[in-house]
């Protein structure tokens, strides 16, 4: 199964328009407008700035996301192959010392001997 991809939010959307409407200010007043302050700026390069840091950390979280998937691919393809060694090595030895022997057990199997025989049940029909 695949990971999400994201978009940019909406948050960037929306900042986007208003960058827009801040350059618009900035054109007619001939200046760039600070909306903060001296310790924390808030002009339309501050926030096309981080708008763009944005773009580029959603492409960067896309791109781990492809390589994540991919990761994930390889391991479950590699667990798969590792599940069919596991049956083919009991049943291989099997074939090579029988269904009853010693070596069956030491490989995680269950020896014939030690199986549980079914028990049947029989059903009594009670006549009315």
């Amino acid at each position: 199964m695949a990971l999400k991809k994201r978009k940019p939010g909406m948050i960037v959307m929306k900042a986007g328009q208003r960058l827009e409407g801040m350059k618009k200010i900035d054109e007619n007043y001939n200046t760039i407008i600070d909306y903060g302050g001296p310790q924390f700026p808030l002009s339309s390069k501050e926030i096309n700035q981080q708008i763009q840091y944005c773009i580029e950390m959603s492409k960067a979280y896309n791109e781990s996301l492809i390589i994540t998937d991919t990761k994930s691919s390889l391991l479950k393809d590699a667990e798969s192959k590792l599940g069919d060694m596991y049956s083919r090595v009991l049943s291989g030895c099997v074939s090579k010392f029988g269904s009853d022997a010693i070596e069956v057990s030491l490989l995680g199997g269950t020896r014939k001997s030690e199986r549980k025989k079914p028990i049947k049940n029989i059903k009594q029909k009670n006549i009315n």
